[in-house]
């Protein structure tokens, strides 16, 4: 069954509160979830689009910017002949969005421990790009970590199956960038 695409990751991640919620009203005196299950793929993931019509960056909406960045990422994995990444998952892309935040609010542009994507969102590899800059656009993000080994090594791994991705500004106005690649287990 196709799920439409969510009007924002917010409301996907409200969505899946809504359903897990839903699925403890659901459960019987057995405990049993079975009429639920159908719902849990479409509360992990959500399609990363193919194209994008229009220049999204004439735009303020972080998620067609946020898009736009994972269009511009699987480009550039394509190009390579890698396999594209067709998934955004909610989890990583909570914690995407909380560290995204975090920069922002801190000043503090570092990484987060990863193990900490895999514990918490069940993953078996994660890996994380991180950039900060003024007027900032999905090109240039993707051609700044595709000029520095460490991110091109994540942003190409062959491993990377889902996405979460972040897009912000912090005080000053400059765009904070996020992006965790993820292999989910």
């Amino acid at each position: 069954m196709r799920h439409p695409r969510p009007r924002s990751r917010r409301s996907l991640a409200r969505a899946a509160t809504a359903a897990a919620l839903g699925a403890v009203v659901l459960a019987g005196p057995t405990g049993a979830l079975a009429a639920t299950s159908r719902w849990e793929p479409a509360a992990r993931t959500w399609s990363v689009p193919t194209v994008l019509i229009g220049d999204p960056t004439t735009s303020r909406d972080r998620d067609r910017l946020e898009d736009a960045l994972m269009v511009r990422i699987n480009d550039a994995r394509a190009a390579l002949g890698l396999r594209k990444i067709w998934n955004f998952d909610v989890c990583t892309d909570e914690l995407a969005e909380q560290w995204g935040s975090r920069i922002a609010r801190t000043g503090v542009l570092s990484h987060r421990d990863q193990s900490e994507v895999i514990r918490r969102c069940r993953h078996a590899w994660a890996g994380e790009t991180l950039v900060r800059g003024t007027a900032l656009t999905p090109d240039e993000m993707v051609r700044l970590w595709l000029d520095s080994p460490e991110h091109r090594a994540i942003l190409l791994n062959p491993d990377a199956r889902r996405a979460g991705v972040a897009i912000t500004e912090d005080p000053q106005g400059r765009v904070v960038g996020v992006v965790n690649l993820v292999r989910h287990r």
